[in-house]
């Protein structure tokens, strides 16, 4: 018994769909010869899974291997259920199919990467799949799947107006009585970003200290963060190509205004609704600090993504400027975060 399957999909113009999106298509199949068919499905199938192995932890043969999965969707649309149904003649058949995916799933994700300790798998996949079950101990079940992809959408979570973040570093240096702080401030005009839109902002730097910052560099950042089972962490970073701007020494005491353009690739965008993975973005403002300091950083947090927001990348106002910021913060006290006691402190990639 032969059967010969073909799964064909209405696709969007881009090929991938969205999250709350209609799935449908036709799906033809033939088969060679009389053949009886008890039950035939159709299921829209969706699921995650994570493989971290931890080389560092190396014993002899043995590697310690950190695992987690999920499930995202599972729809099943039985066309044929009959136990007692009379043979299927030989001959070719179709049928329409139409499912809709849920809103709160995470996009497609293939994503391999080895590093001096880690080996991380992750992959998240779409499917139709269709099964033809024959009646009889021993026959099993014909199986056909066709692989969908799933673009990243967004709920917004962040603001979609103009904000402020900022950022003081307190610097120790021995003999000097006076604060020696690099002062961060970053007017954004909207934190929720279209695939394939554009960053606007401007950072402006304070050198209140007695030594000459390098430079300044902006970036954007991709991290990934995947969690086993056990709520272990491992981090991933990656800095996005030809999004870096860099500007010259600032000396002590003086400051630093800049305007920011980044145009971020229609490739990139955030993963949410996933307990196995998340891939968030930053924009890293560094101001490059004399060693034996370590830099100061400000990070800026963004969503990219599709999202059905009416007020989507729209900006009434501008930000306030950065003395309209120093005024508010000398009425009401400065909120900024401070490194405190743990000064020239740095982030760990693994908690």
């Amino acid at each position: 018994m032969g059967v010969h399957c073909e799964i064909n999909l209405f696709k969007p113009t881009d090929g991938a769909f969205l999250p709350g999106s209609t799935v449908s298509g036709v799906i033809k199949y033939a088969v060679d010869e009389e053949t009886v068919f008890n039950k035939i499905d159709v299921s829209l199938k969706g699921n995650g899974r994570l493989i971290i192995r931890d080389d560092s932890r190396r014993r002899r043969r043995s590697v310690y291997t950190y695992r987690n999965s999920e499930e995202y969707v599972d729809i099943e649309n039985i066309v044929h259920n009959d136990d007692k149904a009379p043979p299927l003649p030989a001959g070719s058949y179709e049928f329409p199919f139409s499912f809709t995916l849920p809103h709160s799933i995470p996009a497609s994700l293939h994503y391999y990467r080895k590093t001096v300790k880690y080996r991380i798998r992750c992959i998240i996949n779409y499917y139709i799949s269709i099964k033809f079950h024959r009646p009889g101990l021993f026959k099993f079940a014909k199986k056909f799947k066709k692989e969908i992809t799933v673009v990243p959408a967004i709920k917004a979570r962040l603001p979609m107006e103009p904000t402020i973040y900022g950022e003081q570093k307190k610097l120790f240096q021995l003999f000097s009585r006076k604060p020696n702080i690099v002062n961060i401030k970053a007017n954004i005009e909207c934190c929720v970003i279209k695939r394939g839109g554009h960053v606007n902002m401007n950072y402006e730097i304070f050198n209140h200290t007695d030594l000459n910052i390098k430079g300044v560099e902006t970036k954007l950042v991709e991290i990934y963060t995947f969690t086993t089972k056990g709520h272990r962490k491992v981090k991933m970073y990656r800095d996005i190509e030809n999004t870096d701007t860099k500007t010259g020494t600032i000396s002590s005491g003086v400051s630093q205004n800049m305007d920011v353009t980044i145009n971020v690739p229609s490739d990139l965008g955030s993963l949410e609704y996933s307990n196995l993975v998340s891939r968030d973005y930053f924009v890293y403002i560094t101001a490059i600090i004399p060693f034996p300091h370590f830099n100061a950083v400000l990070e800026v947090p963004l969503q990219i993504g599709d999202t059905n927001d009416p007020s989507f990348e729209t900006v009434d106002d501008p930000p306030p400027s950065y003395w309209e910021v120093m005024a508010e913060d000398e009425k009401k006290g400065d909120g900024l975060k401070e490194d405190g006691d743990n000064e020239d402190s740095e982030n760990d990639e693994i908690s």
